[in-house]
């Protein structure tokens, strides 16, 4: 478990790494990211609420981190404020994660989720491009 102060750090890193100007700290447990990846010619924006990929997402976006593929259970529609627009899917904000590596079934382009969705979504259900690049970080 992580202590209060680790919190409270990883918090404000995300803020200052976002150029938040909030006055005050937010708990790490009630911030969410919006981190847009580059794919190729394509991007895609990924919300996220999860504390630990919060703090993997800093740590990717100050290049401390080989964990640069986002993964994440697929969900229809472009998510909460439609962020992932124009796509008509989205990762679960609660599921992202992280990783080194994945499974190659998972990679792919935000076009190739789009032109098969209900491929992706029933049969492959996660998204993780292993070509994924991120270009913004933001704290919302």
């Amino acid at each position: 478990m992580r202590s209060a102060l680790a919190v409270s750090l990883v918090a404000a890193a995300v803020l200052s790494v976002a150029g938040c100007a909030e006055d005050t700290v937010r708990d790490v447990g009630d911030t969410t990211l919006e981190a847009t990846f580059r794919v190729e010619d394509e991007t895609f924006k990924v919300r996220v609420t999860n504390p630990e990929t919060i703090e993997d997402l800093v740590d990717v976006w100050q290049r401390v981190s080989a964990a640069t593929i986002p993964n994440g259970v697929l969900r229809s529609g472009p998510g909460e404020g439609n962020h992932n627009e124009p796509w008509s899917w989205h990762l679960d904000p609660e599921d992202v994660e992280m990783a080194e590596v994945t499974i190659e079934v998972c990679s792919g382009r935000p076009s190739d989720v789009e032109a098969d969705l209900n491929y992706w979504l029933n049969d492959v259900g996660r998204f993780c491009p292993w070509s994924a690049e991120l270009i913004l970080l933001k704290a919302l």
